[in-house]
């Protein structure tokens, strides 16, 4: 049995991120499988994505990223969850089935409203020739810590 990497990670909390920091990033290719098992869970099954497009060949569904942002947070920190408030997706080009393409999450804005602690992340997609595939904003809400509460 190996040890358990995750108590290696930092807790994910207000203390422990901070604007501009890199949350995480990877590269992952988008095979057939993966690719089959977004449509089964979103039970879609547009031809697209199978066979042919008019870009070609077949392509990726844009919202195929849709959880990879918090998949990248919970690679390098200890999250016990937060709540998700709000997405925002912007699609410049398919990607290609088989295609290997770099996510990279950064942390982009923290605020205090209503008394609780907001982060927006902002994944970015970017194909193997460079260009921009995806970008994608999402806002969750974290627990603030004490000392925080105390200084409203």
């Amino acid at each position: 049995m190996g040890s358990d990497m995750s108590s290696e990670k930092p807790e994910f909390n207000w203390e422990s991120i901070e604007v501009g920091m890199v949350a995480g990033e990877r590269e992952i290719t988008l095979t057939p499988e993966r690719v089959a098992a977004h449509l089964e869970g979103v039970e879609a099954g547009r031809e697209w994505y199978r066979t042919g497009s008019p870009f070609g060949a077949p392509i990726a569904p844009p919202m195929i990223f849709i959880n990879d942002v918090l998949e990248i947070i919970d690679e390098n920190f200890r999250r016990f969850g937060t709540i998700h408030a709000k997405s925002g997706y912007r699609f410049h080009r398919p990607a290609r089935i088989g295609e290997r393409v770099y996510e990279k999450v950064v942390f982009k804005d923290l605020y205090v409203k209503r008394g609780k602690g907001w982060m927006v992340c902002e994944m970015t997609v970017t194909g193997e020739d460079g260009e921009p595939v995806a970008t994608y904003l999402h806002t969750s809400v974290l627990s603030l810590t004490r000392k925080q509460e105390d200084e409203k």
